[in-house]
């Protein structure tokens, strides 16, 4: 199938009302319930760093939880930088633990390579998409095994510290299915994007992002728009 021409895509008058709400509460407020009694146990057993990712006490990670994360990462710090991966990776599992102890696994089995990935797709994030989609999927292979692009574009995008301007969103199937069947991206495939893809999905959110806030009179980022894909 022919890529389809993004630059006739509109976005759905749905997501023109979802974005009347203040970006707080879609954004910053966006919290999922997080297996954090599972997250310790399977870490300390491991013996990686970047345990706990939270007291027994918390029992869930909001969007805000983790922008504050990524304000405060030391990406010079493996432990720091393992530690955003892990609350990164359960904030986007919520209670489903499903593949997490194979990824846990694989980190565990060649620890220096994993944050070799992490430290250069964290640093590209905030200025090139393809160099920091590339610093985690390689060749379209994932530089970390059992994290593919879902997750990976979670990292990336989270390492923006909620920067209204930050270029990375979250691609996944969910915000996938809305794009083509709502959106009519007709030739989007299900999973295992191609860099070219995700550079694609992030400049089409960006054009988007720029049309509404001159709509609005405020700027929008991005991921107001990935929320309203993800959830429709």
């Amino acid at each position: 199938m022919a890529p389809t021409d993004l630059s006739r895509l509109q976005l759905p008058r749905a997501c023109h009302e979802a974005l009347a709400e203040q970006r707080a509460e879609r954004i910053e407020s966006h919290t999922i319930p997080v297996a954090t009694a599972w997250w310790n146990t399977e870490l300390a057993a491991a013996g990686l760093p970047g345990a706990p990712i939270a007291s027994s006490g918390v029992a869930q990670l909001s969007r805000g939880d983790l922008f504050t994360d990524a304000a405060e990462l030391d990406a010079d710090s493996d432990d720091e930088l393992l530690r955003f991966l892990w609350r990164v990776l359960a904030w986007g599992s919520g209670m489903r633990v499903r593949l997490n102890r194979k990824r846990i696994r694989a980190v565990a089995d060649s620890p220096s390579s994993a944050v070799v990935a992490l430290r250069q797709a964290v640093k590209s994030a905030g200025e090139d998409p393809a160099r920091a989609y590339e610093a985690l999927r390689p060749r379209d292979r994932n530089a970390i095994a059992y994290l593919g692009p879902a997750f990976s574009t979670k990292l990336l995008y989270f390492a923006g510290r909620g920067a209204v301007d930050h270029p990375c969103a979250i691609l996944d199937s969910r915000v996938t299915a809305t794009l083509r069947d709502i959106c009519k991206w007709d030739s989007l495939a299900d999973s295992a994007w191609p860099t070219s893809t995700y550079v694609r999905y992030c400049t089409l959110l960006d054009r988007w992002a720029h049309e509404e806030s001159r709509r609005l009179g405020r700027r929008i980022g991005v991921d107001e728009i990935e929320r309203w894909l993800f959830e429709p």
